[in-house]
Order: structure tokens, then sequence, then C-alpha cells
């Protein structure tokens, strides 16, 4: 029997520091991707790690921006956005997606326009998403944007960067053999 869920309204008084909050999320690698949209007509983009696939019926997934960032307002304002999941060699690019107060412009670093995606796509991603929101829920001083996939375009090969302890990292260890089998039985 499954008990509904419980809306929380009013924050305890006692929550977790910003501080405390960070350094424990900074435990969890998150793979780094590169959130792209068009600023006064050019490839803008910005780097983060709270992105989530949300569903493959239909291709849903999700992403958070600070509410006040420039790239959150350009989708705010057009309702698309791009997802490049960068591979392990392209550390530059996350650096410029992630420097605090500089212009993000991405032009050194898209590819040429592809006619199956309508957002700025960045060169030998991994793969890349082109986005459509279907909801924008504004939540603390952030906006997660929902949105369904449009297109979907991978490369066939290549790792991960990755974030997790403050840091870029890559995969040192080679893949482990893929099971279907759920942890959790």
């Amino acid at each position: 029997m499954t008990r509904p869920l419980k809306l929380i309204t009013d924050p305890t008084p006692e929550l977790a520091s910003a501080r405390e909050f960070t350094h424990a999320m900074s435990a969890l690698a998150a793979g780094v991707v590169i959130v792209t949209c068009s600023v006064d007509g050019r490839p803008w983009g910005m780097t983060v790690t709270a992105f989530a696939s949300v569903s493959t019926d239909p291709p849903t997934v999700l992403v958070s921006l600070g509410s006040e960032s420039i790239g959150a307002r350009a989708i705010g304002e057009t309702g698309r956005f791009g997802v490049s999941i960068l591979a392990e060699n392209q550390l530059p690019v996350a650096h410029h997606g992630s420097a605090p107060g500089a212009p993000k412009f991405l032009e050194r670093f898209v590819a040429p326009r592809d006619a199956a995606s309508a957002s700025p796509a960045v060169a030998g991603a991994l793969a890349h998403l082109d986005c459509e929101v279907s909801e924008a829920i504004r939540v603390a001083d952030h906006t997660v944007f929902v949105a369904r996939v449009r297109a979907a375009l991978a490369a066939q090969s290549g790792s991960p960067l990755l974030y997790h302890r403050r840091a870029y990292r890559t995969l040192a260890d080679p893949p482990t053999e893929r099971s279907t089998r759920c942890l959790a039985n």
C-alpha cells in the first residue's frame, strides 16, 4: 500500500546550512553538461551539473538554473534550449561556461548548425539534446525547466567529463560489465 506524499509548505526552523549542504552534495559525482541557448542571436552556454533525465516516453529532461541568470531569462523567453554532454577532453569548455560573471558566448566551441537541432551544440560533445520547455517551476532562487527532447544526437564513443568534490574529473577505470539487474532486488 502506498501512502500519498505529504507536501511540506513551511520549512522547518532547523535546516542544514548552505555550507553543510554544499559539502554533502559535492560527494555526488555528476556528468558535466553545457546548457545552450541564444542570447542576442549568439550561442550562449552555462556549465551545469543539475541536469537529469525524467522520462523516455515521451523523452523528457530537466535542468535547474539560477532564475536571474542570463541563460534562464533567455530560455524563459524562447522556450528552447540545448544540452551538450561534455567529453573528458572538454575541460576548456566547462571552465568557459562556469566562469562567474563572465560572458558565456560559445562561438569558438559550437559545431556548425545541424538541421536536426534548433539549439547551439558544442562541437565534439558526447551527445546533444535539443529541448522545448514544457514547464518552468520556480524553486527558491532557481528555475527548474522541464523539457521535451525534440532531437537527440550522440557520438559513437568517448568518455564523460565528471564533477566530484568541487573538481572536474575523468573516468580512471574501464567500465564494468553492464547489468540489467536492479540492485534493490
